[in-house]
């Protein structure tokens, strides 16, 4: 006969191994490549050194000359603090009942809530990859009421069916909790529903975050090329050389500039990138450039299953959640997500995972990691933006043409 604590060691020796390869190899090709540590974990943070520059004690002199004098390398150490990411799953006492007898019941039953919940993990893990650590999913545009009210938004690239949401109007939270029901990405809406919404009634200027994660996110790389004052508590006016290169590209995208940018890239930081991560409007862009130049479309296959275009060696990485009209010059060996811990159970009293929830009929285990993402030599990655649509720029060439004739 099955029982809490034997499902618990199931849950223990059996799902967790499982759970952790799941999450850590098969996110996206640069979740992939971003190493994983807890060497530089103190306490309740990492603290992350980062050196920039060369030794600048290096000279020549004549013979019997004076020694040149020592300039050690130029260094900075970052404070990064490991957040709080949890992945909770529920089971109802009746269903651990129905199943106590049949051992297949109750594997079907954790089978689906896992994969469910490993299917979020690896969604929101990718997402916090391309934000700044402020869960902010959207903003709305307008609202609709009805029975299944919706939200019209500025961007759905974040926002997926099943999440749910807290609602803000000017920093207070407005609505907790409510549910997306469906994504309409073409007319970036989504779906909630009204028993649930209640009187609240959402308005323009009101934003979207994940539930309970407002600025508690990990910090992705928005964070690195954003406009703060410091990285980490490292002030980028009096430590210009851990500053990110960026360039205006404010163009069609082409091969040449893509050359041009990636020399630029390695000669400042003196290591060139090793891959480069664009939306995948944005590859098509570059798709299309090799095909009107006629050149050799090459691939290549990842670690983890992946296959992508190359750049001249260099995989050209589709991401759900990168911005059109970007590309991200990347060197991954100096990408890190720090970590206390790899995924683990939260365990209760007496090393309990499944634990009923307080005068409720329903058991529930969480999964928890604790960490943050830190680029480690911030000046070896690289961010081409405005990347002009060429097919909007035609047609707005178009449209003139046609109301001047």
């Amino acid at each position: 006969m099955l029982s809490v604590e034997s499902i618990d060691s199931v849950l223990k020796s059996y799902y967790l191994d499982a759970i952790c390869a799941s999450l850590n190899t098969g996110v996206s090709p640069l979740y992939q490549a971003i190493e994983k540590t807890a060497a530089e974990i103190r306490g309740k943070e990492a603290v992350v050194p980062t050196m920039y520059g060369i030794c600048g004690g290096l000279g020549t002199t004549e013979e019997a000359g004076e020694l040149p004098d020592a300039g050690e390398c130029m260094r900075a150490a970052f404070s990064v603090p490991l957040k709080n990411i949890y992945g909770v799953i529920d089971i109802t006492d009746k269903a651990l009942r129905a199943s106590r007898d049949n051992a297949s019941g109750i594997v079907g039953i954790l089978n689906n809530e896992i994969r469910a919940m490993v299917r979020s993990a690896r969604f929101n893990l990718n997402r916090m990859l391309w934000m700044d650590g402020d869960g902010l999913l959207a903003t709305v545009e307008s609202y609709k009421s009805g029975s299944m009210p919706e939200v019209t938004v500025d961007n759905t690239r974040m926002l997926a069916g099943g999440m749910k949401v807290d609602i803000y109007r000017s920093g207070s939270l407005l609505k907790g909790g409510v549910r997306v029901y469906d994504v309409d990405h073409e007319n970036k809406k989504f779906i909630v529903r009204h028993e649930e919404m209640g009187s609240v009634t959402a308005q323009a200027g009101d934003e979207v975050y994940v539930q309970k994660s407002k600025d508690n996110e990990v910090n992705g790389l928005p964070y690195l090329f954003g406009d703060a004052v410091s990285y980490y508590g490292v002030n980028k006016t009096a430590n210009p050389g851990i500053k990110p290169m960026t360039q205006n590209l404010g163009a069609e995208l082409t091969v040449d500039a893509m050359q041009e940018f990636f020399d630029s890239a390695s000669l400042r930081a003196g290591a060139e990138p090793d891959m480069i991560v664009c939306s995948a409007k944005t590859r098509r862009q570059y798709l299309k450039q090799l095909e009107l130049n006629r050149r050799n479309i090459d691939y290549l296959n990842l670690d983890g299953g992946f296959k992508t275009l190359s750049f001249n060696g260099v995989p050209v990485v589709s991401e759900r959640f990168a911005p059109d009209g970007e590309m991200y010059f990347l060197n991954t060996p100096s990408l890190k997500l720090v970590e206390l811990n790899d995924w683990e159970w939260l365990e209760g009293e007496k090393g309990s995972i499944l634990n009923q929830l307080d005068r409720k009929a329903v058991y529930t285990a969480t999964l928890v990691k604790y960490a943050n993402f830190v680029a480690a030599f911030p000046r070896a990655q690289g961010r081409l933006y405005g990347i002009t649509d060429p097919v909007a720029d035609t047609s707005a060439t178009t449209d003139d043409e046609t109301a001047g004739a």
